[in-house]
């Protein structure tokens, strides 16, 4: 029935299509390895590492031994967890070891667990060491070895922080809370950067760093296609400068040639105990012949020794280690090469003059998306990982930098407060904010336990601020007791709030309360209600406080009435709404007092406004607020059309969803999908080609098969012809669009447990007997034979790669078909609209009087299982991305092949995309797949591992809200207002006595002065204005101008004019006393009566 020459040509089909899997295929998907003349298609290793005859190893080669150790703030276990279960046993042994032998070293990067010891132990007395040295306390222990160069803390950060999701203010907080806590603690500094563990590098990083007195920067994790380019280049070894800040310095970067941890398992000295010096010391040589030719030919190879939480048997580890190093001097294979113990700097000193003698090469751009296999390994899935640990970072952040700068105003204006415990306090604060932008901490990759206590730890930070913020403004004896009694203190501090705090589940109070004992109907001392605003801004803000006593009343300073904008009775209090109108750094309060001393004040009781007015709609909305119009219309599929001014942008939530059967989306990984959909076009595809195999065996249909007998199918004349031209285009047409139609019918149609059912092999008959009829009536209605069946197979495969390549936003689906039922409410603070999406999801849109050029488009999510949730913004044909990080824009955009996950990239503070300017208030992910079209990432959770570490799926039942801030007009400066949304002012209830008199710091300062920058320490602190032109000028004139406060690249510290040594130098330096602290850094735009040379600057 079915000729040999058939069998023959199904054979050989069969043959190629393996070849070709297997030519295409990587490491990752195929279960053997490639031959070595197979093109391998970027995966990581340099050509070095292939199966090529081993080169011998260049003479008078140096193999620097590196011991260390990599400890994780949190990760798998808490903070204190990790501390107790091994961090302190590490420290312990490690240093016990090196003070038995001066040859040894050892290298720390994690400054938070060496914080933690040193408070816990660096005073108490060692009791390990041998004679008298065990009087010796741990702190000069450490002391001494590192005056010894045998140990090297190397970083100087407090954290390794992700460095996408952080801000600027918050890069260098953790920098200057490291070189603080270096110095207090162990009376030392560093010059060498360590960022090992980082999942992608930005390039604020050499810009943040070289200001700051590094020369040296040591990275980890590069983009295999990176890593392939400089490493087959030799230039792992190169000068890392910030294309975005013109005018910094490089810096010197040492880029790990593998992953940080041992060479192999034989060295992981913690889980054997077994030293084979030969079999080690040929795995130290071909580690050396893979690394030596990736780096310039200096001749020396660093080799990490140590990994995650590593040294905890440090004993037995140097004891190898010291057997291995002794043998290399006998090994006659070793005779032209020598092994030594180094610290990092040691091995740094060591390629110095080769380096200073020959150019490197300059890297302008950062390292993202990160990608550590090939095909879909992106780690963008931790722009979205725990959403509400995100925002709370951002939140704390917001506070204690806005504290920072409340106290440092008060001390401007010579309050009288216990300045040394403030700062001590402070510094508490910042530390927390810098675990809380750790990598493993910001970016979600954690346990749930972990999450718990990163949770506790910034909402501690956050209490603690505001208690600091209320004793700046209201000086008493106890400022100690009350701090101190923040760190105890129930989850709420009602007497004080970020005003711009919405959070979800009352985890932070988004109000100030009177206490009843301060106000009730029967008594009211009163209160003073303190707003302060630290932008260089005037802002008007939106109060809301909430009053035990009806017969309260609300004046100014001045004993004016304060009009409220709403008070409603709610339970037993009165819940009050009012407008601030707050100076530029500065103050405003309002007294809530009885009304025995406010006569002519109305009541609360007497002003009780209507609750916002509630509407129910179908599919319209329309918000009203300070002469801001928007209009919202519903579309099908979820879109929202929102028209402003003439402009129109469309908002939709949309979802991807993953099967953990096919790829294991985790805390990390976020995958594109591709391989779904392609399982479902190999079962479409086979069933096509089986199809048109039959139609062709039986040619016109039924005269040899005796089950088609019946089955007759008509004749066409098109293609009948096997060398006619208009055959094979019409079997091209129907192929490319059957390819095209299939990816759109699974991505868009097929519902999610069914694409799961195909995925497994279950129910696939549901697809493949549809496809096989349809392709048995087409081949025999048009007659194809071979020719033609293969034309079209392989024009449905190029429909399917084409779709999914250029198709990329069919990729994610809307999260409802139906439109969208709008509830408006309509008050004198906000308009809003609001309509659920799903069960677990809802929309609201918000115009509000503090802000109304800014729609606020927030979303409340409870995310399902194995959903990845975005929404997306659409407007204009633009494609360029535009991202900022408080420091500089930074254009993204990525080509049109890369897939989905490839596309996101972190947007800590605003996205920009054409005239569409959006602003969040949390570090999110964002990608532009298509002209005018801007997804962001905002929550994600996942049943299955993605094998990066984490011992646990990242589940996140914690419900996130995310609010976009959508800028209405197309010609506002994008910075100026995000400064705006990401600066709100804070709010305090203090006594009714207290001095609320409306004051600015900025009252008698140099006109148009700008306050910007981050803190340091130091006896000669750079001040490179950041403005777009500085100028120079004495600082005794400078001084003289500024009314006593000066702002030199630090964050709000102390520094008093009196403490300067107003010597005649430019601005570009302001020296200090020792152990004094900068207060201002400025950015000034002079005005012509100061007749001084103007030069231009960009930054």
């Amino acid at each position: 029935m079915v000729s040999r020459r058939y069998l023959r040509s199904g054979k050989t089909l069969v043959l190629a299509a393996v070849a070709l899997a297997v030519l295409w295929s990587n490491p990752q998907v195929l279960p053997v390895n490639k031959p070595s003349w197979m093109p391998r298609f970027g995966e990581p290793g340099p050509p070095t590492d292939r199966q090529q005859p081993q080169e011998p190893l260049p003479r008078n080669l140096t193999l620097h031994l590196l011991p260390h150790s990599h400890s994780d703030i949190g990760w798998n276990l808490s903070f204190e967890g990790y501390y107790h279960a091994s961090v302190q046993q590490v420290l312990r042994r490690a240093s016990a070891e090196l003070w038995s032998d001066r040859a040894r070293r050892f290298t720390w990067g994690d400054l938070a667990f060496l914080d933690m010891w040193m408070d816990d132990e660096g005073d108490t007395a060692n009791g390990v060491l041998a004679g008298a040295d065990a009087a010796l306390t741990w702190r000069q222990v450490l002391k001494e070895l590192m005056l010894r160069g045998q140990w090297e803390v190397v970083g100087g950060t407090y954290v390794s922080p992700d460095e996408g999701l952080t801000t600027w203010w918050a890069h260098n907080t953790i920098v200057d809370a490291g070189h603080r806590t270096l110095a207090t603690q162990l009376n030392a500094t560093t010059r060498v950067g360590w960022q090992i563990d980082n999942f992608g590098h930005h390039n604020t990083v050499p810009h943040v760093l070289s200001n700051t007195g590094y020369s040296w920067l040591v990275l980890g994790r590069m983009a295999y296609r990176d890593l392939y380019d400089f490493a087959s280049k030799s230039t792992l070894q190169f000068e890392w400068r910030s294309s975005e800040h013109e005018g910094t310095n490089g810096l010197r970067t040492h880029f790990l040639a593998e992953h940080y941890g041992l060479p192999s398992t034989a060295f992981d000295f913690d889980h054997t105990n077994v030293c084979d010096e030969d079999v080690l010391l040929g795995e130290l040589q071909q580690l050396a012949r893979r690394h030596v030719r990736q780096y310039p030919a200096h001749g020396h190879v660093l080799i990490m020794m140590g990994d995650d939480f590593r040294f905890v048997r440090a004993a037995r580890a140097f004891g190898c280690l010291d057997r291995l190093i002794s043998a290399s001097r006998k090994h006659e294979s070793w005779r032209d090469m020598k092994l030594q113990y180094s610290t990092m700097t040691e091995y740094l000193d060591s390629v110095q003059p080769h380096l200073d003698a020959h150019a490197m090469r300059v890297h302008g751009g950062d390292f993202y998306p990160y990608q550590d296999k090939p095909v879909e390994q992106y780690w963008s899935g931790i722009l979205g990982s725990r959403p509400y640990l995100k925002w709370l970072v951002r939140d704390t952040e917001q506070i204690v930098q806005h504290v920072e700068a409340l106290v440092a105003m008060q001390r401007m204006r010579g309050t009288r407060a216990a300045w040394s415990t403030l700062e001590l306090h402070l510094e508490f604060c910042r530390k927390q904010v810098a675990i809380g932008y750790h990598h493993d901490a910001i970016t979600g990759t954690c346990t749930d336990d972990a999450f718990a206590d990163y949770v506790e730890r910034l909402r501690t930070a956050a209490r603690v601020a505001l208690r600091i913020g209320h004793v700046a403004l209201q000086p008493v004896d106890n400022a100690e007791q009350q701090i101190s009694a923040a760190y105890n203190a129930d989850q709420h501090i009602g007497s004080a709030y970020n005003t711009a705090t919405r959070d979800v589940d009352n985890a932070a109070r988004d109000w100030l309360e009177i206490a009843p004992a301060q106000c009730t109907d029967s008594a009211c001392v009163g209160a003073a209600v303190v707003v302060t605003n630290t932008l260089l801004a005037a802002q008007d803000v939106v109060v809301r406080l909430r009053v035990h006593s009806g017969s309260a009343v609300l004046v100014d300073e001045t004993g004016v009435a304060v009009q409220p904008v709403h008070v409603q009775a709610v339970d037993s209090a009165y819940s009050v709404e009012f407008v601030v109108s707050v100076p530029a750094l500065g103050a405003r309060g309002v007294v809530v007092g009885n009304r025995t001393l406010y006569a002519d004040a109305p009541m609360l009781r007497d002003q009780i406004i209507t609750a916002a007015q509630t509407e129910q709609t179908s599919l319209r909305a329309d918000l009203h607020q300070g002469g801001v119009h928007v209009r919202l219309r519903s579309e099908r599929n979820g879109v929202v059309r929102i028209e402003s001014g003439g402009r129109v942008v469309r908002h939709q939530m949309r979802s991807y969803f993953t099967n953990p059967y096919v790829q294991s989306s985790g805390a990390y990984i976020m995958h594109s999908f591709n391989l779904m959909y392609s399982i479902v076009f190999w079962i479409f595809g086979g069933m096509l080609a089986s199809g048109l195999a039959l139609a062709w065996l039986v040619h016109v249909g039924t005269r040899h098969i005796l089950w088609l007998r019946h089955v007759r199918v008509p004749c066409s004349p098109i293609g009948a012809n096997g060398t006619s031209t208009v055959g094979s285009v019409v079997a091209a047409a129907i192929g490319s669009v059957c390819g095209a139609i299939s990816v759109f019918y699974a991505a868009q149609k097929v519902s999610v447990d069914r694409l799961d059912d195909w995925t497994r092999g279950h129910g696939v008959f549901l697809l493949a007997a549809p496809v096989f009829c349809a392709a048995y009536v087409v081949g025999g209605a048009l007659r194809w034979r071979k020719r033609r069946a293969c034309v079209c197979v392989a024009s449905t495969a190029l429909g399917v790669f084409l779709a999914l390549a250029l198709g990329r936003a069919w990729q994610s689906r809307a999260m409802t078909f139906r439109s969208l039922q709008f509830t408006v409410e309509h008050s004198d603070v906000c308009s809003t609209a609001r309509a659920q999406v799903t069960e677990g999801t809802s929309v609201e849109f918000r115009l509000c009087a503090d802000t109304p050029y800014l729609l606020q488009a927030s979303t409340l999510v409870h995310a399902p299982n194995n959903r990845e949730i975005i929404a997306r913004l659409q407007h204009g044909r633009r494609r360029t991305l535009e991202l900022f990080d408080g420091a500089s824009m930074r254009q993204r955009r990525a080509s049109m092949w890369t897939p989905v996950p490839g596309t996101f990239y972190p947007a800590p503070l605003l996205a920009r995309l054409g005239e569409l300017s959006v602003h969040v208030r949390q570090p999110v992910g964002v990608s532009s797949l298509s002209a005018g079209m801007l997804d962001v990432l905002v929550h994600r959770s996942m049943t299955a591992n993605d094998f990066r570490g984490l011992k646990r799926p990242l589940i996140d039942k914690h419900p996130a809200r995310a609010t976009l801030f959508v800028d209405l007009r197309p010609d506002a400066d994008p910075v100026a207002v995000n400064n705006r949304v990401n600066t709100p002012p804070l709010a305090f209830v203090l006594p009714p006595h207290a001095n609320i008199s409306p004051h600015s710091a900025l009252h008698s300062a140099v006109p148009h002065l700008s306050l910007v920058g981050i803190r340091a320490e130091s006896d000669s602190v750079d001040m490179r204005l950041l403005a777009h032109r500085s100028t120079d000028i004495s600082m005794h004139e400078l001084l003289r101008n500024t009314a006593g406060a000066v702002r030199v690249h630090g964050d709000w510290s102390l520094c008093n004019v009196s403490a300067v040594q107003r010597t005649e130098t430019q601005a570009s330096h302001v020296h200090l006393r020792g152990g004094e602290q900068a207060l201002f850094r400025l950015q000034v735009d002079y005005d012509r009566s100061f007749s001084l040379s103007e030069k231009q600057h960009k930054n």
